[in-house]
């Protein structure tokens, strides 16, 4: 291999790198006060929902639900609600069901706007829709 070839694949690699980076950083949601989640289908497994919360201030918040298998729509958002109120700073988000299924997560009074996004899902058979006000 001669030094040309390796000096054009690290330019490359930088360069997928550097695209990599920017998708990244333009996929992040636009802050909001009020966030809401949306659950349909019913859990055919088991599983994990892994939230984050980037507030404005601060480091961003995982915030982890544990899913049971066969739990419906409307049960999954008042677990997850649960867990956004074991998990997340009280003093700072509040999180409700509304319409028996959706959930809200708002920031409290006083507090800017911040982030939140669907890490991850190990949950089969559900669907997550995020969506600000």
């Amino acid at each position: 291999m001669n030094f040309q070839t390796l000096k054009s694949g690290a330019l490359a690699l930088a360069a997928a790198l550097l695209i990599t980076g920017t998708a990244t950083a333009t996929d992040a949601p636009a802050p909001n006060s009020k966030w809401r989640v949306d659950f349909s289908g019913k859990a055919t497994s088991d599983g994990e929902m892994q939230f984050r919360i980037t507030p404005h201030d601060g480091d961003p918040i995982l915030v982890t639900a544990k899913i049971h298998q066969g739990r419906a729509h409307m049960f999954i958002a008042q677990d997850v609600r649960d867990t956004f109120k074991d998990q997340a700073p009280k003093s700072r988000f509040r999180a409700e069901i509304v319409a028996g299924e959706r959930l809200i997560v708002k920031a409290h009074s006083g507090e800017q706007a911040f982030g939140l996004e669907l890490v991850t899902s190990s949950v089969g058979g559900t669907q997550i829709h995020i969506s600000p006000g």
